[in-house]
Order: C-alpha cells, then sequence, then structure tokens
C-alpha cells in the first residue's frame, strides 16, 4: 500500500481515533500522534479532492456524449 493510500492514512486516523478514547495515547506521544495525524489527514483531503475532480470530469465527458448523440439524431 503506497505512502499516500487514502485507506492506509484514513485506517491510522480510525486507531488514533480509537487510542484516545481509550487512553491508550501517553503524553509523551500526543505530539507526535497527532503531527502523524494531521498528515494523514492532508493526505485523505488530497485524494477526495483529486477524486472529486476527476469524477466531475467523467460527468462533464458522459454529459458531452449524450448531448453529441442528441444532436446526431
Amino acid at each position: 500500500m503506497s505512502e499516500d493510500s487514502f485507506e492506509k492514512n484514513f485506517k491510522l486516523l480510525e486507531q488514533f481515533t480509537q487510542d484516545l478514547h481509550s487512553d491508550r495515547v501517553s503524553i509523551d506521544n500526543l505530539v507526535p500522534r497527532m503531527k502523524e495525524a494531521l498528515k494523514s489527514v492532508k493526505i485523505c483531503k488530497q485524494v477526495l479532492q483529486e477524486t472529486q475532480s476527476q469524477l466531475e470530469e467523467i460527468s462533464r465527458e458522459f454529459t458531452e456524449t449524450g448531448d453529441q448523440n442528441l444532436e446526431g439524431q
């Protein structure tokens, strides 16, 4: 799984959240874990934005293809 994998980073965030709720994060590890969580949030956000952009482009292409087919009838 790549470093920029949405799934990997999302799982890290889920685990961190569970650890926080279960008091399994020591004060000594809080700052490094928060930095790791922030990095994961940024990666997930970037992947979601890129996915949204690609889906919008695909949607435009479908619309254009449909319009062209209607004009040809």
